[in-house]
């Protein structure tokens, strides 16, 4: 487990009631619910009694802050690796490293909209959240939802939408010689390769959610890459692009290659995603050596 992700704190005797476990699970459950990645509590001062209770639900001694310290460790799947987060790589973007880019409304979260189109929301909304959903984002929009989340009466899957999720946990990458830094003042020329190549929504601060890389010819920007979501130990590559006359070229490749360098640097793994229908481009990034993930296939849901 990553030891900068979220998580959900309980510091301090009496900070739930112990006289049974419900409170304890009701904690963990909402922390599960909305992508935490632990709960941690610092037991100094409980009874054994008490410690034995949290252990009984999972938590684990040996936290760096002390053996007093239990950690409940929510990164684990379903299939037992420690990818839980990646089913809802934005919820878990938003509550973690990219809070400060955050609207918020209950539980539910979005980027705000000049920085990107993603939307969070926990993994078993309530009819609350539906409702939230409905007040921040408006009628007629359009986000992705996690595989367990139950659409509610009136609302409906986009047809012929789709996505996959890829992950990098072999990926070393390489940094390339001609891939150069990209600001916020390359934006408008970003902006004018997004609109020729249509690799998917780029806006005005994108370009602050991580580090950007192209490559230019006689001072043209031909093409790019760089970091989006940013899940706990995960980074996702996107804006992967080259204009038309340059393709065939490997540039693609190279700067996904580069970008997955600076995130094995920080200590973390890359991810991706990719249309359902982009086999091309799902093509390349398996022969790379990034892996199908059977949870990682977001629907997309229209807000009535």
């Amino acid at each position: 487990m990553t030891t900068d992700a979220p998580t959900t704190d309980l510091t301090r005797p009496g900070a739930v009631d112990l006289t049974t476990a419900t409170d304890v699970e009701a904690v963990v459950d909402h922390a599960r619910n909305t992508y935490a990645a632990a709960v941690v509590a610092d037991t100094a001062g409980w009874e054994d009694g008490d410690r034995r209770r949290l252990e009984d639900l999972g938590f684990r001694g040996g936290d760096p802050r002390g053996a007093a310290v239990r950690t409940l460790d929510l990164t684990i799947a379903d299939d037992g690796t420690p990818t839980r987060l990646l089913d809802n790589p934005a919820l878990a973007s938003l509550n973690g490293e990219h809070a400060r880019f955050a609207e918020r409304r209950g539980d539910i979260a979005r980027y705000l909209p000049d920085v990107s189109v993603w939307t969070g929301i926990p993994e078993r909304p309530t009819a609350a959240d539906w409702d939230d959903v409905r007040a921040l984002l408006g009628p007629g929009a359009v986000f992705g939802v996690g595989a367990s989340a139950v659409l509610p009466e009136g609302w409906h899957a986009v047809e012929g939408s789709g996505g996959v999720q890829l992950t990098g946990e072999d990926i070393e990458g390489a940094p390339d010689p001609e891939a150069v830094e990209l600001t916020p003042d390359d934006v408008p020329e970003i902006l004018e390769l997004i609109a020729r190549t249509k690799p998917g929504p780029f806006l005005p601060r994108t370009i602050e959610l991580g580090r950007y890389v192209g490559v230019r010819r006689e001072g043209r920007l031909i093409a790019m890459a760089g970091e989006r979501l940013h899940p706990p130990g995960w980074t996702e590559i996107s804006a992967v692009c080259t204009d038309a006359d340059f393709r065939g070229q490997g540039l693609g490749r190279r700067l996904v290659l580069d970008v997955a360098h600076g995130i094995r640097a920080r200590g973390e793994t890359p991810l991706m995603h990719a249309a359902a229908g982009n086999t091309g481009a799902i093509g390349l990034y398996q022969h790379l050596g990034f892996r199908l993930r059977e949870r990682g296939a977001p629907r997309f849901v229209r807000v009535p």
